[in-house]
Protein backbone atom coordinates (compact mmCIF):
# COMPACT_ATOMS: atom_id res chain seq x y z
CA UNK A 1 0.00 0.00 0.00
CA UNK A 2 1.46 3.36 -0.94
CA UNK A 3 2.26 5.74 1.90
CA UNK A 4 -0.18 8.35 0.53
CA UNK A 5 -3.07 5.87 0.47
CA UNK A 6 -2.17 4.71 3.99
CA UNK A 7 -2.09 8.29 5.34
CA UNK A 8 -5.42 9.11 3.64
CA UNK A 9 -7.01 5.99 5.11
CA UNK A 10 -5.72 6.83 8.60
CA UNK A 11 -7.14 10.36 8.24
CA UNK A 12 -10.50 9.00 7.03
CA UNK A 13 -10.74 6.60 9.99
CA UNK A 14 -9.67 9.38 12.35
CA UNK A 15 -12.51 11.60 11.12
CA UNK A 16 -14.96 8.71 11.33
CA UNK A 17 -14.03 7.88 14.94
CA UNK A 18 -14.05 11.54 15.95
CA UNK A 19 -17.70 11.64 14.82
CA UNK A 20 -18.76 8.26 16.22
CA UNK A 21 -16.90 8.00 19.54
CA UNK A 22 -16.22 10.26 22.47
CA UNK A 23 -12.46 9.84 22.05
CA UNK A 24 -10.27 12.95 21.70
CA UNK A 25 -8.36 13.65 18.46
CA UNK A 26 -4.98 12.13 19.36
CA UNK A 27 -6.57 8.94 20.73
CA UNK A 28 -8.59 8.51 17.51
CA UNK A 29 -5.47 9.16 15.47
CA UNK A 30 -3.45 6.55 17.40
CA UNK A 31 -6.28 4.02 17.14
CA UNK A 32 -6.74 4.69 13.41
CA UNK A 33 -3.00 4.37 12.87
CA UNK A 34 -2.94 0.97 14.61
CA UNK A 35 -6.02 -0.17 12.70
CA UNK A 36 -4.66 0.73 9.27
CA UNK A 37 -1.04 -0.20 9.94
CA UNK A 38 -1.88 -3.71 11.13
CA UNK A 39 1.54 -4.26 12.74
CA UNK A 40 1.16 -7.47 14.76
CA UNK A 41 3.89 -6.49 17.23
CA UNK A 42 2.27 -3.14 17.98
CA UNK A 43 4.23 -0.04 18.94
CA UNK A 44 6.01 1.25 22.00
CA UNK A 45 5.18 4.46 23.83
CA UNK A 46 8.34 6.13 22.47
CA UNK A 47 7.47 5.11 18.92
CA UNK A 48 4.09 6.83 19.25
CA UNK A 49 5.75 10.00 20.57
CA UNK A 50 8.09 9.93 17.55
CA UNK A 51 5.39 9.07 14.98
CA UNK A 52 2.88 11.71 16.10
CA UNK A 53 5.38 14.39 17.20
CA UNK A 54 3.43 15.20 20.36
CA UNK A 55 4.25 15.38 24.05
CA UNK A 56 4.73 12.29 26.17
CA UNK A 57 1.85 13.32 28.42
CA UNK A 58 -0.51 13.56 25.42
CA UNK A 59 0.46 10.10 24.22
CA UNK A 60 0.21 8.71 27.75
CA UNK A 61 -3.32 10.04 28.31
CA UNK A 62 -4.44 8.87 24.87
CA UNK A 63 -3.05 5.37 25.37
CA UNK A 64 -4.63 5.14 28.84
CA UNK A 65 -7.99 6.24 27.43
CA UNK A 66 -7.78 3.69 24.60
CA UNK A 67 -6.89 0.92 27.07
CA UNK A 68 -9.72 1.91 29.42
CA UNK A 69 -12.18 1.90 26.50
CA UNK A 70 -10.98 -1.56 25.32
CA UNK A 71 -9.71 -0.29 21.97
CA UNK A 72 -6.10 -1.34 22.56
CA UNK A 73 -4.20 -3.61 24.92
CA UNK A 74 -0.69 -3.29 26.36
CA UNK A 75 1.66 -6.26 26.37
CA UNK A 76 5.34 -7.07 26.75
CA UNK A 77 7.17 -8.77 23.94
CA UNK A 78 9.52 -11.55 25.07
CA UNK A 79 13.02 -10.15 25.48
CA UNK A 80 11.85 -6.52 25.62
CA UNK A 81 11.35 -4.39 28.69
CA UNK A 82 9.18 -1.78 27.00
CA UNK A 83 5.44 -2.16 26.78
CA UNK A 84 3.89 -2.39 23.36
CA UNK A 85 0.36 -1.44 22.37
CA UNK A 86 -1.85 -3.06 19.78
CA UNK A 87 -5.53 -3.37 18.98
CA UNK A 88 -7.30 -5.71 21.36
CA UNK A 89 -8.34 -9.10 20.00
CA UNK A 90 -11.89 -8.50 21.22
CA UNK A 91 -12.34 -5.10 19.54
CA UNK A 92 -15.07 -6.07 17.07
CA UNK A 93 -17.22 -8.07 19.50
CA UNK A 94 -16.89 -5.32 22.12
CA UNK A 95 -17.89 -2.59 19.66
CA UNK A 96 -20.85 -4.62 18.42
CA UNK A 97 -21.97 -5.34 22.00
CA UNK A 98 -21.99 -1.60 22.70
CA UNK A 99 -24.06 -1.01 19.57
CA UNK A 100 -26.44 -3.82 20.55
CA UNK A 101 -26.89 -2.30 24.00
CA UNK A 102 -27.74 1.08 22.43
CA UNK A 103 -30.28 -0.54 20.09
CA UNK A 104 -31.91 -2.49 22.92
CA UNK A 105 -32.31 0.77 24.85
CA UNK A 106 -33.72 2.55 21.81
CA UNK A 107 -36.19 -0.29 21.17
CA UNK A 108 -37.34 -0.15 24.80
CA UNK A 109 -37.80 3.64 24.65
CA UNK A 110 -39.60 3.46 21.29
CA UNK A 111 -42.05 0.87 22.62
CA UNK A 112 -42.57 2.93 25.76
CA UNK A 113 -43.28 6.03 23.63
CA UNK A 114 -45.77 4.12 21.47
CA UNK A 115 -47.53 2.83 24.60
CA UNK A 116 -47.64 6.33 26.10
CA UNK A 117 -49.11 7.83 22.95
CA UNK A 118 -51.72 5.11 22.63
CA UNK A 119 -52.87 5.75 26.20
CA UNK A 120 -52.84 9.55 26.11
CA UNK A 121 -53.94 10.42 22.59
CA UNK A 122 -57.62 10.23 21.73
CA UNK A 123 -57.06 9.51 18.07
CA UNK A 124 -53.86 7.85 17.01
CA UNK A 125 -52.60 8.65 13.54
CA UNK A 126 -52.52 5.20 11.92
CA UNK A 127 -49.62 6.21 9.67
CA UNK A 128 -47.43 7.07 12.68
CA UNK A 129 -48.50 3.89 14.49
CA UNK A 130 -47.44 1.85 11.47
CA UNK A 131 -44.13 3.75 11.20
CA UNK A 132 -43.47 3.01 14.88
CA UNK A 133 -44.16 -0.70 14.39
CA UNK A 134 -41.87 -0.84 11.36
CA UNK A 135 -39.11 0.90 13.31
CA UNK A 136 -39.40 -1.42 16.32
CA UNK A 137 -39.34 -4.45 13.99
CA UNK A 138 -36.22 -3.02 12.33
CA UNK A 139 -34.56 -2.65 15.74
CA UNK A 140 -35.49 -6.24 16.67
CA UNK A 141 -33.97 -7.52 13.41
CA UNK A 142 -30.82 -5.42 13.84
CA UNK A 143 -30.36 -6.70 17.40
CA UNK A 144 -30.80 -10.29 16.24
CA UNK A 145 -28.24 -9.85 13.40
CA UNK A 146 -25.79 -8.24 15.84
CA UNK A 147 -26.15 -11.19 18.23
CA UNK A 148 -25.38 -13.62 15.40
CA UNK A 149 -22.36 -11.61 14.26
CA UNK A 150 -21.01 -11.23 17.81
CA UNK A 151 -21.35 -14.98 18.33
CA UNK A 152 -19.50 -15.76 15.09
CA UNK A 153 -16.71 -13.30 15.89
CA UNK A 154 -16.26 -14.62 19.42
CA UNK A 155 -16.11 -18.23 18.19
CA UNK A 156 -13.50 -17.22 15.61
CA UNK A 157 -11.46 -15.27 18.17
CA UNK A 158 -11.46 -18.20 20.61
CA UNK A 159 -10.16 -20.56 17.89
CA UNK A 160 -7.05 -18.44 17.39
Amino acid sequence: MSEKIKIDLIEDFTQHYLQTTSLPPLATKIFSFLLVDGEKDGYTFDEFVDIFKVSKSSVSSSLNMLIKSDYIAPYNKIGERKRRYKITEQLLPLRLKRTKKELIREKYLSEKLMQYRSETTKTMDSLNVEKGKIYVTHLENAIERLEETIDRLEKLTHKI
